[in-house]
């Protein structure tokens, strides 16, 4: 009886661990990632690099890679930025959320090609491209969304109702919104849960896809498999999976600051940058 219980124990504990994403391998030497997005055509990974105070125009950010093949690293590629965030790209145009501004730097030519400002934002952060070209950027602290288009970046919406938007993703005529929660604080803690939500792209309405319970604090975002959501948890360094109306199914450990992750659907790899911990860690999901 006592060799049976045994058994059943190994087989639950080894069942459990088999379900937590595994590290397949690991960068360090960054400066306070923040971002990760993946260039499949040229085989890198793109890392922004805060490096500094995460609402300071103090010109000591900047944008690394990281090669597919070798993993070998430039940390510094693209210098002349702040305190950049949120990443997304677009042909060979990838987008930064910089503080006050949105950052286009053609990857092909490793320069600046453009810088939109929005003089009235907080923190701009999460970032993410419709199926149109229009670029969608959050202001976490001002509860804002800037969309870009025709090459002017106007805001969007500006509500409460965001909850400090950070994480974007554009999916089948809505914007989804992973919010951080009420008026974070200096220690990014927040007076309420984070929640999913989703945004109209015709009329802006806001909706709540869950309650925030458990308590959340959302970060990266990023569609899955069978209409399934994967967002990360900075406060609490986890990953989180959602369905479709945005029922917490699975919570897997990561570690402190995990931030926004990209996801290459298929490798079923999930590529995380550690804000404070200067690296960034590649998982394979269950």
């Amino acid at each position: 009886m006592k060799k049976y219980l045994g058994f059943l124990a190994c087989l639950t504990f080894c069942q459990q661990a088999a379900s937590q994403p595994v590290s397949v391998w690991e960068v360090d030497g960054f400066k306070m990632p923040e971002s990760v997005v993946y260039d499949r055509e040229r085989q890198v990974y793109y890392v922004s690099n805060v490096n500094g105070g995460v609402m300071e125009q103090d010109g000591n950010g900047s944008i690394g890679l990281i090669r597919e093949q070798d993993k070998k690293t430039t940390v510094d590629w693209i210098k002349g930025l702040s305190s950049p965030k949120g990443l997304d790209l677009d042909g060979n145009k990838l987008y930064v959320a910089d503080v006050g501004e949105l950052v286009v730097i053609d990857v092909e030519k490793s320069r600046i090609t453009a810088r939109y400002e929005a003089p009235e934002s907080k923190v701009l952060n999460g970032l993410a491209i419709a199926p149109n070209g229009e670029v969608y950027v959050s202001d976490w602290i001002g509860n804002k969304i800037y969309k870009l288009a025709d090459h002017e970046l106007k805001l969007w919406l500006e509500s409460s109702d965001l909850e400090s938007p950070n994480g974007l993703y554009v999916d089948g005529g809505y914007l989804y919104v992973g919010a951080w929660g009420k008026n974070p604080g200096n220690d990014f803690s927040t007076q309420s849960s984070g929640k999913l939500k989703r945004i109209s792209l015709k009329d802006k309405k806001i909706e709540n896809l869950n309650q925030g319970k458990p308590w959340m604090n959302l970060d990266g975002l990023h569609r899955y498999e069978n209409q399934q959501w994967l967002a990360t948890d900075f406060m609490k360094g986890e990953l989180l999976k959602f369905d479709h109306q945005g029922e917490l199914l699975n919570t897997y450990k990561l570690g402190s600051t995990a931030a926004d992750f990209y996801l290459v659907k298929e490798k079923k790899l999930i590529v995380v940058p550690y804000l404070m911990s200067n690296k960034v860690v590649a998982y394979q999901l269950p």
